[in-house]
Order: C-alpha cells, then sequence, then structure tokens
C-alpha cells in the first residue's frame, strides 16, 4: 500500500506543477520545496536556539554543558538531543501533514531537515547508525504506513548511514499524547526491547522520532540500547514541545 501511494505521488508530480510543502501555494520551478513566505517562516523557526541535552527552548545564560533548568537534574540517558525546530509553528504543521493527514511525499524533505540537523552536531561524525524508534502495529494501522522509519530512512542516506530497526515495542497501554509526563514515563517503561538479532556494543547510535515532548519514548529507547552495550546514543526528532508541556 506505501509503495503505490509512493507511485502515485511520483506520478502527480508529473502531472501537477509543485506545490509549497507547508501551505500547497503552486511553486515556479526554482523553488523546489517552499513558497518564499514559507520559507522564511520555517527558517525562523529552525533559528531557534535549544537546549542540546534535552531540546526544550533555551533561555539567555541558563544554558551549559549540563543542560537547562528543565534537564539539568534529571538522569541523562541520551548523550544529547538534536531537534529541527519547536513544535509550536511550521515544524509542527509539516509533522502533522506528514503523519496524520497522509502527506507521505514530505519523508524526502523531512529526512533532509532532519540530516541537516544531525550534521551540526559535534557527534555527527563519530555515528554507526540511525535507529527509529519503533511502532507497535496498531500504530502502523492506523497511520497506514510507518512515518518514523521512513524519516530515519532518508535521514540515513543523506548522512551515508544505515538504518537499523533495533529495536521492537510491545505495544503501548495508552497514546503518549493522552498522558501527562509523568504517566508518560510509565506507559513506556519496559516496552521496548532489543530486536533478538540486533548486536550494539560499542555502537554509537542515534535514534529518530518525529515528536518528543517529555522525551520519556527516547530516554526509554536508550536505555534499552545502553543496557545491551551501546556506546553512545543522542536522539533526532523533528520537533520538541514546548517547556510548558515537558
Amino acid at each position: 500500500m506505501a509503495l503505490l501511494r509512493r507511485v502515485a505521488a511520483v506520478l502527480a508530480d508529473l502531472v501537477y506543477p509543485p506545490t509549497c510543502a507547508l501551505c500547497d501555494r503552486t511553486l515556479a520551478s526554482e523553488d523546489p520545496d517552499w513558497c518564499p513566505d514559507c520559507a522564511r517562516e520555517v527558517l525562523a523557526a529552525t533559528a531557534t536556539d535549544y537546549c542540546h541535552r534535552c531540546g526544550a527552548k533555551a533561555e539567555p545564560y541558563l544554558v551549559d554543558d549540563d543542560g537547562c533548568k528543565h534537564c539539568r537534574d534529571a538522569p541523562a540517558r541520551i548523550d544529547g538531543l538534536a531537534r529541527v525546530g519547536p513544535y509550536e509553528g511550521p515544524i509542527g504543521e509539516l509533522v502533522r501533514r506528514y503523519k496524520y493527514n497522509g502527506v507521505q511525499r514530505l519523508d524526502r524533505l523531512l529526512g533532509t531537515m532532519l540530516a541537516n540537523t544531525i550534521r551540526s552536531q559535534s557527534w555527527c561524525a563519530h555515528l554507526d547508525a540511525m535507529v527509529p524508534v519503533p511502532a507497535s502495529f496498531a500504530e502502523r494501522w492506523r497511520y497506514q504506513f510507518y512515518p518514523v522509519a521512513l524519516l530515519a530512512q532518508a535521514a540515513a542516506r543523506e548522512l551515508g548511514v544505515p538504518a537499523l530497526p533495533l529495536l521492537v515495542v510491545g505495544g503501548k497501554k495508552r497514546r503518549q499524547v493522552e498522558l501527562s509526563p509523568s504517566e508518560r514515563a510509565a506507559n513506556v517503561r519496559g516496552k521496548f526491547r532489543l530486536h533478538r538479532h540486533a548486536r550494539v556494543v560499542g555502537a554509537r547510535l542515534c535514534l529518530i522520532d518525529d515528536v518528543a515532548t517529555s522525551n520519556a519514548t527516547i530516554r526509554e529507547c536508550a536505555a534499552v540500547l545502553k543496557r545491551a552495550g551501546a556506546a553512545e546514543v543522542y536522539a533526532a526528532v523533528l520537533a520538541k514541545a514546548g517547556a510548558d508541556r515537558t
């Protein structure tokens, strides 16, 4: 089904003129992804400062190597977090169009944005693989595709590393979006495990997800990988929800 949608999208691009990824305005041939207004909006969103330990919005003089006020006293299960932009604004809108509205053609564009964000991190050059946060069968059925896996594959191609499905999920009790921060951690605790054929001893890995709010999911996935022997585990997400939701 996913392959058929991709073929249909390619054929549509041949028949219909390209449109802006954010507002669907018809584009000139020299503007492959954005109209000028949306390009400025996306550029401003991706330029915002954030804590590279937890992804929360940065505040002047309150962020250092130990993190920010949101994460400084929390256990550091991930060695660093990169985000494309905040969820509130155009990056969140792109995620919703891609994930919930089925605009699957955005996987290449969003994967490239993720890759560029990862490339700007000091730890990028040492990565061995991208690791998509796993989705349950129910989640894949709901979206009719596996959004995070496609993002990881697109980013991995840009960076020249493999995207490996090293983790599996046993099913969350409830959807994370429905829960408070404290409930989210309990909801994913013990739900992820290493794939039986996976070997991660000494590996430097980057978890990929679309949205992070409390960071509970990526922290739990990182804990599984580190218990299995991974040397370093980083994370990269398209959008980080605001500090009021962490």
